[in-house]
């Protein structure tokens, strides 16, 4: 399984994530029953909150909230999503893909979320859905859940672990090296300068996803 990391800048809850400087909204659950409303629960943290509320009576992605707890700086709301913010929920098609949202974190930025996605077909999925409702998208970072057996399945893309099984077959990791980064880069069909920078960001990437927490 992979995790996405990334960033939207939704509808639900834009006005007041835009207008309430150092606000922090916290997504806890999403649902719909029967005949009734779609409504989403979320924490809000700030310093602010007649300025939250001003700004979430004009919000258009949400409706009729609710105050369920209050523990000073932080509150629980409930709210009804308007058929804007039903439209461009992201939960459903996150879960139609395959995926499981584990997390998402509004700020003035716009919504960080961390989704767990079998494939990239399905992050590819979810990017498409973003782009055909005008959700500004902006990609974080891609990498894998390990296992129940400790082995991960690093995310690089296709030319990245070409790259690497090309500087593991031609010789070019061994001590002395057997090829060089020329040879390399014509058994890659480009050029030195494109089989380093490549070579590089697979190097990273490997490093990142399976030494660096």
């Amino acid at each position: 399984m992979l995790i996405s990391e990334f960033t939207v800048d939704h509808p639900i809850l834009r006005k007041p994530l835009s207008d309430v400087s150092g606000i922090k909204a916290e997504w806890e659950q999403t649902y719909e029953r029967r005949d009734e409303p779609a409504q989403m629960i979320v924490w809000i943290a700030t310093d602010d909150f007649e300025a939250f509320e001003t700004a979430l009576a004009d919000d258009l992605g949400v409706t009729n909230p609710a105050v369920l707890t209050d523990v000073g700086a932080r509150r629980l709301y409930r709210v009804e999503l308007t058929e804007l913010g039903r439209r461009t929920n992201l939960l459903p098609e996150v879960l139609d893909a395959g995926g499981v949202l584990q997390q998402a974190v509004g700020t003035n930025d716009g919504w960080r979320l961390r989704v767990q996605v079998p494939d990239r077909d399905a992050l590819a999925d979810i990017i498409g859905f973003c782009r055909e409702n005008d959700i500004g998208f902006t990609f974080e970072r891609l990498y894998s859940r390990m296992g129940d057996d400790g082995r991960t399945d690093v995310a690089l893309t296709d030319e990245q672990r070409e790259a690497l099984r090309a500087a593991v077959e031609s010789g070019y990791l061994e001590i002395p090296r057997e090829s060089s980064l020329a040879e390399l880069g014509d058994s890659l069909g480009i050029s030195e300068t494109a089989a380093s920078e490549r070579f590089r960001r697979a190097v990273k990437n490997l490093t990142e996803q399976t030494l660096i927490e």
